[in-house]
């Protein structure tokens, strides 16, 4: 279970809390206007900005200090995800190891990573020369190496054509399957995917938040 007890942060002189909270291996779609918090809510979770009070427990543990590193998430982002100087076998590796050196058994789990991505023909190409959804599918295989339990996702397949955006989708589900993950979803497309939403969060101002079933 992921709970978040009145987690504020302030931008500016702006103040955001959450609070809410979701079972293992179910799926939370985010919803709100602009600016009101969504993805200022993933990089508090992160740590990438600093909360100044509020806790987030994960499976009883309270994970709001500790580095980015020991918490339980991963993330995908709308874009900027890859390094695109690199191969996108060295942009895969980077999800198993930070020096991207691999041992053998590493190897055999890239490999399998990226059959199951359709990027086996890919691997020796630099990100940057990749389609958008090429770059999506190298992105969600690197977070799928990570096997991080919690999966946070903003608004990763927006730029993405209807039938790309339910690939990605799908291939989210696939994880959530296999490895039980837990998953927080922004996104403006919630009528696309709320056959595949377990519950909404909506901000109905930066401080403000419901959360209710999706179905």
């Amino acid at each position: 279970m992921l709970e978040v007890q009145q987690l504020a942060m302030h931008l500016d002189d702006h103040r955001f809390e959450w609070s809410f909270a979701l079972p293992h291996n179910k799926l939370l779609a985010v919803v709100g206007g602009s600016g009101i918090g969504k993805s200022s809510l993933l990089n508090t979770l992160l740590g990438l900005r600093p909360a100044q009070s509020g806790k987030i427990f994960w499976c009883g543990q309270d994970v709001a200090r500790l580095p980015l590193q020991q918490r339980p998430f991963g993330v995908l982002f709308q874009s900027h995800n890859l390094f695109d100087h690199l191969s996108v076998t060295t942009n895969l590796a980077l999800g198993l190891a930070p020096s991207a050196r691999l041992n053998t058994s590493q190897r055999k789990q890239l490999a399998a990573a990226a059959e199951r991505f359709q990027l086996t023909e890919l691997l020796a190409k630099r990100a940057g020369e990749l389609s958008g959804g090429q770059q999506q599918r190298v992105a969600l295989a690197r977070v799928f190496l990570q096997n991080k339990p919690v999966l946070l996702l903003d608004e990763p397949f927006s730029s993405l054509d209807p039938a790309l955006r339910a690939d990605g989708l799908a291939w989210v589900k696939d994880m959530q399957r296999e490895h039980g993950t837990t998953v927080i979803l922004v996104t403006h497309h919630l009528a696309e995917m709320a056959a595949d939403v377990d519950s909404v969060l909506e901000g109905v101002s930066s401080t403000l938040w419901k959360q209710y079933p999706a179905r």
